[in-house]
């Protein structure tokens, strides 16, 4: 009796760790260097924004969009921090601010526009100093007055 005990527990066992491959489930592979940003999630002591694992930050990029689906912005991130080109798009898919980051710290040109495409802003960063404003026209409004064109 123990014997057929002993063998039927091996069976389950051995069951349970038949090789499923992940063609036979309908478990979706997920991409880790690509996300919305909302699903990171910054920490605090870790100085670093996270996804799966806590203590190991976030390599990639994140994505913003608007309700109809335009995107919104794009964000790089290296071991968890801001690295590369951040860039934010108006809603008619106009560029509306795009900014150099090195771990965390914003370097390199700075550009803005108006909704238009106008340039608003244009400056310089080093280590996340601002260095130099080459361009600098608050004047430049992002949308006409009353809706004209």
């Amino acid at each position: 009796m123990k014997y057929i005990i002993f063998v039927l527990t091996i069976l389950i066992f051995a069951s349970c760790g038949s090789s499923v491959t992940a063609d036979d489930t309908n478990t979706e592979v997920i991409d880790s260097t690509y996300c919305e940003c909302s699903e990171l999630t910054f920490d605090q002591p870790y100085n670093h924004f996270w996804r799966f694992e806590r203590r190991k930050g976030f390599t990639g990029v994140c994505e913003e969009f608007y309700p109809d689906g335009k995107l919104k912005m794009t964000k790089p991130f290296q071991e968890g921090k801001i690295h590369g080109k951040l860039i934010m798009y108006y809603d008619n898919g106009q560029i509306e601010d795009q900014k150099e980051f090195d771990m965390n710290f914003q370097v390199g040109e700075q550009f803005t526009y108006t909704k238009k495409g106008e340039l608003k802003y244009h400056a310089r960063y080093k280590r996340g100093t601002l260095d130099t404003i080459f361009v600098n026209r608050p004047d430049l409004l992002n949308e006409e007055p009353f809706g004209s064109n």
